[in-house]
């Protein structure tokens, strides 16, 4: 009976062995590729990143239509549809750098002006930096916009769809912008082409600015974007056609692993008009709230619920369905990590207007539009 007993604890802990050495081998391996991706990246003249996406969804009502409304960068639904192709080049030597990045597909397009960008490829930011100092950096170029809470990049975010806030701008500035930092502070002061142009039609510019705080547990930043749209040698353009913008941004971690996070999201525009010479200003305004929350139930899933809101009274904002005033979106998603490299979003979206500018499932007009998406990231 004894013996039994001892080939019985003797067979066990051979298994357990086996399956620790198994796991440890598994372990190794994920770190040996890791590593030699690593020393292959460090070979390279130049650091070398970007992403891969996809999705498929459903607007629940196929028969009527495959579009979905108020979303510019994953529109259509009953299909599966491609993202982008996205490749980042960046390299820094001693005070100086640059970025390159170029990005091919529809999320890529949606948004760049056609000049730069077409079914082929899009310009997405072109820029070089010059560092005389520690706390200063100066840039020139094509940059991403350090207005708003959410980014082109698929990778960037914990949502796939994008909000309302981040639909309608501003995507980009092509200009000058200098970066001063203190501590945990930074000030930013930048000088564009019109908002969301690579290029401009007259001398007429944009100005820009940050203040901002990025701390441990809490980060905050005020910005400001502002500038004449018009262009004075066309006779068709208005006199005078000024946009100014105004947001606030707030983030914190939550908990004592840091495991859930919250961030508040707020912009206001405001459009001033002269049509002609001699002509009174005509002004209209819009403005967006969003809340995100997020909580990692592990390290490789995490849930996250985003809730926002657009008022339209003056049925300002540029890309929305229909004449509604009012707009609430809101956006459940869960983020899976498969791999290093892989990670898929299941994502279901409700969004609200005080009229019916959505379909319903006979046809009719609806203040409802819901949607449900499987989306696929790839990152290196």
């Amino acid at each position: 009976m004894r013996m039994k007993k001892m080939i019985l604890v003797c067979t066990t802990l051979l298994i357990l062995s086996f399956n620790t050495k198994a796991q440890e081998a598994v372990d190794s391996t994920k770190t040996s590729v890791g590593e030699k991706i690593d020393k292959w990246q460090s070979k390279l003249p130049l650091n070398f990143s970007g992403s891969v996406d996809a999705y498929v969804q459903t607007n629940f009502i196929p028969k009527q239509s495959n579009d979905v409304l108020n979303e510019a960068f994953s529109p259509k639904a009953n299909s599966f549809q491609l993202g982008m192709i996205n490749f980042m080049l960046s390299k820094e030597i001693k005070k100086v750098g640059f970025m390159a990045d170029i990005g091919f597909g529809p999320r890529a397009e949606a948004a760049n002006n056609t000049l730069y960008a077409n079914s082929i490829i899009a310009i997405k930011q072109l820029y070089m930096t010059y560092a005389p100092a520690e706390w200063v950096k100066l840039t020139l170029g094509n940059f991403s916009t350090f207005f708003g809470y959410e980014y082109i990049e698929p990778t960037a975010n914990f949502h796939y769809s994008l909000s309302l806030a981040f639909q309608n701008g501003p995507y980009y500035h092509t200009g000058f912008k200098a970066n001063f930092t203190k501590n945990k502070f930074n000030f930013l002061v930048g000088f564009f082409n019109d908002t969301d142009h690579k290029d401009d039609k007259d001398r007429n510019k944009f100005v820009g600015s940050q203040v901002g705080y990025t701390g441990d547990k809490f980060s905050a930043y005020l910005n400001y974007v502002g500038g004449n749209e018009s262009n004075l040698h066309d006779t068709t353009d208005a006199f005078k056609n000024y946009k100014s913008s105004l947001g606030f941004t707030g983030s914190a971690t939550l908990g004592k692993k840091s495991k859930g996070s919250m961030a508040i999201d707020f912009a206001w525009h405001r459009f001033r008009q002269i049509a002609s010479k001699g002509d009174k200003a005509t002004h209209a305004q819009y403005f967006t709230t969003y809340l995100y929350s997020k909580y990692n139930i592990k390290d490789n899933v995490g849930i996250g619920a985003r809730i926002g809101y657009s008022n339209n009274n003056d049925l300002a904002i540029p890309y929305v369905a229909g004449p509604a005033k009012h707009f609430i979106d809101v956006t459940l998603t869960s983020n899976i990590t498969i791999s290093d490299f892989l990670s898929v979003k299941p994502e279901f979206r409700i969004d609200y207007a005080d009229k019916k500018v959505f379909l319903s499932r006979t046809g009719a007009g609806s203040n409802l539009q819901y949607r449900l998406m499987l989306a696929t990231i790839f990152s290196f």
